[in-house]
């Protein structure tokens, strides 16, 4: 007998087990190791660190007596991340928006310092199309865009109203804004760091582990869609983990490529399980068109499967037992010939068989992706390009919306001629700008008018009066620490982030922290009525639909987002054209059939 008859015989599980065990990282940690701090732990750590950053970046800034020390500790709130490789990632993108915007800041300047009207209609475009760029972008890179938006609203308004020093008030901000950033990247990397590596690791090994558990559902005929819809956003939250971790973690730097390859690999395997799993389902429930061979070779293909899943099986192995399993199915030209079915049944199987064979080579690519990516020393990966589709629409109406937003505080502050409407216009770019990327921003900016409204009266309390009272540095820490360890506590908190960074805003725009403070019971009050109408302002857009932030998804945040059009994507991709095939069938069925 021939090969393939004897590869038919033989037992799937004999089968699998002729290739060599899967292989183990030997790059880093553990990836199923579990992590050294408890989660439950992870928020109060996260706020410890960050008001420690804070003080700290507080206490240089007056000991050097720089300008505002305020926008050193908002900066320290800004780029503030449990993980300290989203710390790094995102200091990288700030200093990189921070001089940026700066730099565009001193050109609407040098243009348009002697007319408001062009300068503040300019700066609306810059912070639009800053924020559109961010809306399109992926990860930390969108902050860096919108950074770059809001740091020309708060070099550019003081600049155009004292053109003469505005250099020296770029130069100012940029280095208290570093400041934050050196500050909270390195308590973030020393004091008890919390590893993005680790995360990432061990997203991949949960992602292989359903992947494979998806795949054997699919093989076996049972029902598996939920599965593959949440392996589409795993895949997009791993890609996201990767341009985060390569600052951080020199491995992972090495096997960037690698990660890529993996994440492209996956999604070729998803693609293709949507098509096999409409098919498959319908060749299982049309007996019109047997399939010889089909339920041996499912049979084979899953036990294979869960033995790679499980360790005792390698990609290559993996690889061997689906050329077999491929071998059990019948030839596209022998079905078309000898099938009596009609045209159409005979189409759709067919393409059950193409869709068979195209997953079992899709899913060998993502065994020998991950078996790449655990190899002991990185290896030459060709790059692979991932992109994620976004919504380009409502990336443009961001834009929109905070363009006008800035233009609505800058005609306010112009008409009324209100004192504090610089800062009121100055923070309703940042809010508007920041809350338009940020998860549930819409509901932060409601909570926020109403905390802003109702703290005026604490601020002015813990700022005019006990820190009056308070004498050194030591008796500074103790007045303001348990401040900003509060509003550190919300921001590790995902339903609370954005109430947190709102109010880490608040009270260091309100406090006016200085090395020498000049109480001002009155500029205290103004200045909370500024960031309440900013608060307001970014929040009247829920009312009306043109400002509204639309939430992308009722507590997912952008990875809903990114999963939603990603699925449309695959639509596209999961709407087989049959026209090639129907012309190879009439052609096929013009061949006289063999009789006996």
């Amino acid at each position: 007998m021939s090969s393939r008859a004897d590869a038919r015989r033989r037992p799937p599980a004999a089968d699998a087990q002729l290739g060599s065990p899967a292989p183990r990282s030997e790059a880093g940690p553990d990836a199923t190791a579990k992590p050294v701090i408890g989660s439950r732990w992870i928020p109060s750590i996260f706020a410890a660190k960050t008001t420690a950053s804070g003080l700290l970046a507080l206490l240089v800034a007056f000991t050097f007596n720089l300008d505002q020390p305020k926008w050193a500790l908002l900066t320290v709130f800004i780029v503030a991340q449990p993980q300290s490789g989203l710390v790094l990632a995102k200091s990288f993108y700030r200093i990189i928006g921070t001089v940026v915007g700066a730099a565009g800041a001193l050109v609407l300047v040098s243009l348009f310092a002697q007319e408001r009207v062009l300068f503040l209609g300019t700066l609306a475009i810059w912070i639009g199309l800053c924020t559109f760029a961010s809306k399109q972008a992926r990860s930390f890179a969108a902050y860096g865009f919108v950074l770059s938006g809001y740091t020309a609203a708060i070099v550019g308004i003081p600049g155009a109203l004292d053109p003469g020093n505005a250099f020296f008030t770029a130069v100012a901000r940029v280095t208290e804004i570093s400041l934050g950033i050196m500050t909270t990247a390195a308590i973030s990397h020393l004091v008890l760091p919390t590893s993005l590596a680790q995360s990432l690791r061990r997203a991949v090994a949960s992602s292989r582990t359903e992947l494979a558990d998806a795949a054997v559902a699919l093989l076996e005929g049972r029902a598996a869609a939920a599965l593959w819809t949440k392996l589409l956003g795993q895949v997009i939250a791993i890609e996201n983990l990767r341009t985060s971790a390569v600052f951080e973690d020199r491995d992972i730097r090495d096997r960037s490529d690698a990660i890529r390859r993996l994440g492209v690999a996956m999604l070729g395997v998803i693609d293709v399980a949507q098509l096999l799993g409409r098919s498959a389902d319908w060749l299982r429930a049309c007996p019109a068109v047997p399939v010889p061979g089909l339920k041996g070779a499912l049979r084979t293909a899953a036990d294979a499967t869960a033995l790679w899943r499980d360790g005792k099986l390698d990609a290559a192995g993996l690889r061997q037992s689906f050329v077999r399993a491929s071998a059990d199915l019948p030839l596209v030209r022998a079905l078309c010939r000898e099938s009596f079915a009609p045209d159409e049944d005979v189409i759709r199987g067919a393409a059950a068989i193409g869709y068979l064979r195209d997953f079992f080579g899709a899913f060998a690519a993502f065994a020998e992706a991950h078996d790449a990516f655990l190899s002991p020393q990185p290896q030459p990966v060709r790059p692979a390009r991932f992109a994620v589709s976004n919504d380009g629409t409502g990336a443009a109406w961001a834009g929109v919306r905070a363009a006008m937003a800035l233009l609505f505080a800058g005609t306010f502050w112009i008409l009324t001629d209100w004192p504090s409407g610089v800062t009121a216009t100055i923070l309703a770019g940042v809010a508007t700008a920041r809350l338009a990327t940020m998860e549930g921003g819409s509901e932060a900016a409601t909570k926020a008018a109403s905390l802003f409204a109702l703290a005026t009266v604490p601020a002015f309390i813990v700022v005019e009066v006990l820190l009056a009272d308070a004498s050194g540095f030591a008796m500074f820490c103790l007045v303001v620490a348990p401040v900003l360890f509060v509003c550190a506590w919300l921001m590790a908190h995902t339903r609370t982030a954005g109430l947190g960074f709102l109010a880490a805003l608040y009270f260091a725009s309100v406090a006016m922290f200085q090395d020498r403070m000049a109480y001002d019971p009155a500029g205290l009050v103004n200045t909370s009525l500024a960031a309440t109408f900013a608060a307001a302002l970014a929040a009247a857009r829920t009312r009306w639909p043109l400002w509204s932030i639309r939430p992308v998804g009722p507590g997912k945040g952008t990875g809903f987002t990114a999963r939603r059009h990603g699925t449309s994507a695959l639509d596209d991709l999961w709407a087989p054209s049959l026209t090639a095939l129907e012309d190879q069938l009439r052609e096929y069925r013009k061949v006289p059939r063999r009789s006996g």
